[in-house]
């Protein structure tokens, strides 16, 4: 593509194609069309790519430097998002393989959205928490499902869990997309998309007994679902990751400026479920 304002961007530890199009206001196809050889499921920190900033033509956010509670946050959710991928693939290979484990293995994979949830309870209501339990355990029971049907071979069984798959897929990604203005609901829906036709290929390919076809199918599953560690978009001083839901919220992260930042929001109508309402409070705010 054409671009007039093209810039090297080195890649940074917890760095996803999907959170540096938020970054940068651009998008996962347009930063794929700059980078021509690029393994968007294995980005290697410390290499460079080309983005276009601002290709969407909106207001680019400015990521403030990582600190200390930004980098244990996403190490945390990096870590919870790779448990899924894991224990996902651990219960599957008990399927296939006829393993003693399986009830264990299916407990332990089914624990994972509680443990995602508690972390959004931090931030967000307990019903935004609780959803969010619940639409995960729901994709993990229906994949569990879809994996025993495929392993016994009831393709009509198979075909309807997956459409179930896909619907739930759907529901995530209108859900996320709901709470979060910086969320792209297309982007999600990509995403979770691409999760569910990998770990596809990765169930058939280990009942055809293709471990070949099994681990590079696995390996391409194990990125995907990494962006969502970024659902924490960056406000605020020094750095810290937070989530903006009303005023009170947002003043707590300038000290000393809560009543010119409550004047300026009731004067501009902030509302804290659009996104370029939040972008002009907070470029008001760090120029205070």
């Amino acid at each position: 593509m054409n671009c007039s304002n093209q810039m090297l961007y080195t890649i940074q530890y917890g760095d996803t194609l999907y959170n540096l199009a938020l970054r940068y206001n651009t998008t996962v196809d347009d930063i794929m069309g700059n980078n021509a050889s690029l393994n968007p499921y294995n980005l290697i920190v410390g290499s460079q790519i080309v983005l276009c900033p601002n290709s969407k033509n909106s207001t680019v956010i400015t990521t403030p430097a990582l600190s200390p509670n930004g980098l244990k946050l996403i190490t945390e959710m990096n870590s919870l998002w790779t448990q899924h991928v894991f224990w996902t693939r651990l219960f599957l290979i008990s399927v296939a393989e006829d393993l003693k484990d399986l009830e264990f293995t299916k407990k332990r994979l089914l624990r994972n959205p509680s443990d995602i949830a508690n972390v959004y309870r931090r931030y967000y209501e307990e019903e935004i928490a609780n959803r969010i339990e619940q639409l995960l355990t729901e994709h993990l029971v229906i994949g569990g499902d879809l994996i025993v049907a495929l392993k016994n071979g009831n393709t009509a069984l198979a075909s309807d869990l997956s459409k179930r798959w896909y619907k739930n897929a759907d529901d995530m990604s209108e859900y996320f997309s709901s709470f979060n203005p910086f969320y792209d609901k297309e982007d999600l829906r990509k995403m979770f998309y691409t999760h569910l036709q990998l770990t596809t290929q990765e169930v058939s390919a280990r009942l055809a007994k293709d471990y070949a076809a099994d681990i590079a199918a696995f390996d391409m599953a194990e990125n995907v679902l990494i962006s969502l560690d970024l659902i924490f978009y960056l406000v605020g001083e020094n750095g810290k990751y937070t989530h903006i839901k009303n005023i009170k919220n947002f003043t707590k992260h300038f000290p000393g400026h809560k009543a010119k930042i409550e004047a300026f929001a009731i004067e501009n109508d902030i509302r804290f479920n659009n996104k370029e309402d939040l972008i002009s409070l907070f470029e008001f705010c760090i120029k205070l």
